[in-house]
Protein backbone atom coordinates (compact mmCIF):
# COMPACT_ATOMS: atom_id res chain seq x y z
CA UNK A 1 0.00 0.00 0.00
CA UNK A 2 2.66 2.48 1.14
CA UNK A 3 4.67 1.53 -2.03
CA UNK A 4 1.85 2.43 -4.36
CA UNK A 5 1.15 5.27 -2.79
CA UNK A 6 4.33 6.05 -3.54
CA UNK A 7 4.26 5.34 -6.93
CA UNK A 8 1.16 7.83 -7.53
CA UNK A 9 3.05 10.52 -5.96
CA UNK A 10 6.04 9.90 -8.11
CA UNK A 11 3.93 9.94 -11.34
CA UNK A 12 2.59 13.40 -9.68
CA UNK A 13 5.44 15.11 -8.84
CA UNK A 14 7.73 13.97 -12.03
CA UNK A 15 6.08 15.96 -14.21
CA UNK A 16 7.09 19.11 -12.92
CA UNK A 17 10.22 18.27 -12.05
CA UNK A 18 11.12 17.37 -15.79
CA UNK A 19 9.28 20.58 -17.17
CA UNK A 20 11.40 22.99 -14.58
CA UNK A 21 14.16 21.58 -16.32
CA UNK A 22 12.73 22.14 -20.56
CA UNK A 23 14.48 25.57 -20.46
CA UNK A 24 17.93 26.55 -18.73
CA UNK A 25 18.88 30.06 -19.75
CA UNK A 26 22.33 31.59 -18.44
CA UNK A 27 24.93 34.83 -19.03
CA UNK A 28 22.28 37.17 -19.60
CA UNK A 29 23.10 40.82 -19.32
CA UNK A 30 22.89 43.91 -20.92
CA UNK A 31 24.99 47.15 -21.79
CA UNK A 32 24.53 50.28 -19.35
CA UNK A 33 22.12 52.77 -21.86
CA UNK A 34 23.73 56.09 -22.82
CA UNK A 35 20.95 59.43 -22.72
CA UNK A 36 18.22 59.78 -24.66
CA UNK A 37 18.87 55.58 -25.61
CA UNK A 38 15.43 54.03 -25.59
CA UNK A 39 15.98 50.62 -26.99
CA UNK A 40 18.33 48.06 -25.76
CA UNK A 41 19.52 44.08 -26.33
CA UNK A 42 19.02 41.61 -24.03
CA UNK A 43 22.47 39.15 -23.95
CA UNK A 44 22.14 35.72 -22.98
CA UNK A 45 22.33 31.79 -23.73
CA UNK A 46 18.82 29.67 -23.98
CA UNK A 47 19.39 26.27 -24.11
CA UNK A 48 16.06 23.52 -24.32
CA UNK A 49 15.60 20.16 -23.75
CA UNK A 50 12.78 19.65 -25.86
CA UNK A 51 11.07 21.26 -29.41
CA UNK A 52 10.29 24.82 -28.30
CA UNK A 53 8.83 27.87 -29.83
CA UNK A 54 9.77 31.36 -28.39
CA UNK A 55 7.16 33.39 -28.63
CA UNK A 56 8.36 36.65 -27.02
CA UNK A 57 10.29 39.15 -24.74
CA UNK A 58 9.24 41.65 -22.36
CA UNK A 59 10.62 43.56 -19.22
CA UNK A 60 8.80 46.00 -16.89
CA UNK A 61 11.52 48.23 -17.97
CA UNK A 62 10.13 48.33 -21.23
CA UNK A 63 7.19 49.19 -23.47
CA UNK A 64 7.48 46.70 -25.49
CA UNK A 65 10.09 43.54 -26.41
CA UNK A 66 11.22 41.95 -29.96
CA UNK A 67 13.11 39.15 -31.52
CA UNK A 68 14.98 40.35 -34.30
CA UNK A 69 16.95 38.36 -36.72
CA UNK A 70 19.70 40.69 -38.72
CA UNK A 71 21.12 39.23 -41.83
CA UNK A 72 23.45 40.42 -44.70
CA UNK A 73 22.11 40.58 -48.00
CA UNK A 74 22.90 41.77 -51.35
CA UNK A 75 26.01 43.47 -49.46
CA UNK A 76 23.71 45.08 -47.34
CA UNK A 77 22.69 44.37 -43.54
CA UNK A 78 18.96 44.01 -43.18
CA UNK A 79 17.16 43.34 -39.95
CA UNK A 80 13.17 41.85 -39.74
CA UNK A 81 11.31 41.42 -36.27
CA UNK A 82 10.07 37.62 -35.89
CA UNK A 83 6.59 37.16 -34.31
CA UNK A 84 8.25 33.86 -33.36
CA UNK A 85 11.31 31.15 -33.40
CA UNK A 86 11.46 28.06 -32.93
CA UNK A 87 14.34 26.31 -31.11
CA UNK A 88 15.19 22.26 -31.70
CA UNK A 89 15.54 20.37 -28.73
CA UNK A 90 18.99 19.84 -26.94
CA UNK A 91 19.88 23.30 -28.62
CA UNK A 92 21.88 25.96 -27.01
CA UNK A 93 20.56 29.79 -28.97
CA UNK A 94 23.10 32.66 -28.42
CA UNK A 95 20.87 35.53 -28.23
CA UNK A 96 23.24 38.77 -29.33
CA UNK A 97 25.41 36.24 -31.43
CA UNK A 98 25.21 35.03 -35.00
CA UNK A 99 22.32 37.45 -36.25
CA UNK A 100 19.86 37.09 -33.30
CA UNK A 101 18.72 39.73 -30.84
CA UNK A 102 16.46 40.39 -27.65
CA UNK A 103 15.28 43.69 -27.92
CA UNK A 104 13.83 46.23 -25.92
CA UNK A 105 12.09 48.89 -27.24
CA UNK A 106 10.87 52.21 -25.20
CA UNK A 107 13.02 52.43 -22.28
CA UNK A 108 11.49 53.96 -18.73
CA UNK A 109 14.70 54.76 -17.19
CA UNK A 110 18.68 54.35 -17.75
CA UNK A 111 20.41 51.53 -17.74
CA UNK A 112 23.02 51.52 -15.21
CA UNK A 113 26.11 49.87 -14.54
CA UNK A 114 25.54 46.47 -11.87
CA UNK A 115 21.05 47.22 -12.40
CA UNK A 116 19.53 44.25 -12.46
CA UNK A 117 16.98 44.36 -15.27
CA UNK A 118 13.93 41.48 -14.96
CA UNK A 119 13.15 39.87 -18.27
CA UNK A 120 10.37 37.51 -19.46
CA UNK A 121 10.76 34.86 -22.68
CA UNK A 122 7.98 33.73 -23.69
CA UNK A 123 8.23 30.05 -24.86
CA UNK A 124 5.28 27.64 -25.84
CA UNK A 125 6.59 23.71 -24.64
CA UNK A 126 4.68 20.55 -26.05
CA UNK A 127 2.12 22.61 -26.46
CA UNK A 128 1.56 24.84 -23.31
CA UNK A 129 2.80 28.67 -22.90
CA UNK A 130 5.40 29.32 -20.12
CA UNK A 131 6.88 32.33 -18.93
CA UNK A 132 10.61 32.13 -17.98
CA UNK A 133 12.06 35.27 -15.80
CA UNK A 134 15.39 36.15 -15.74
CA UNK A 135 17.55 38.89 -14.65
CA UNK A 136 20.02 40.47 -16.75
CA UNK A 137 23.06 42.22 -15.09
CA UNK A 138 23.91 45.33 -17.19
CA UNK A 139 27.77 45.92 -17.59
CA UNK A 140 30.01 49.41 -18.82
CA UNK A 141 29.57 50.04 -21.81
CA UNK A 142 32.96 49.76 -23.81
CA UNK A 143 33.57 52.62 -26.34
CA UNK A 144 36.87 50.96 -27.49
CA UNK A 145 36.86 49.05 -30.91
CA UNK A 146 40.26 46.69 -30.25
CA UNK A 147 38.00 43.69 -29.81
CA UNK A 148 37.30 43.50 -33.61
CA UNK A 149 40.58 42.37 -33.88
CA UNK A 150 40.67 44.17 -37.19
CA UNK A 151 43.92 46.14 -38.51
CA UNK A 152 41.38 48.00 -40.45
CA UNK A 153 39.91 49.65 -37.40
CA UNK A 154 41.37 52.02 -35.19
CA UNK A 155 40.86 53.07 -31.76
CA UNK A 156 40.38 56.47 -30.87
CA UNK A 157 41.09 56.69 -27.79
Amino acid sequence: MLRSLFIVLALLVAPQVFAARDVIVDKAWMRESVPGQTAATVQLNLYVTRDATLLGVSSPLAGTGEIRHVMKRGGKMQQRTLRDLKLAGHSNTLFGERGLYLMLNGLKQPLGVGDKVPVTLSLRIGGKTRDVEVEATVRALELSYKHYNDPAVMDHQ
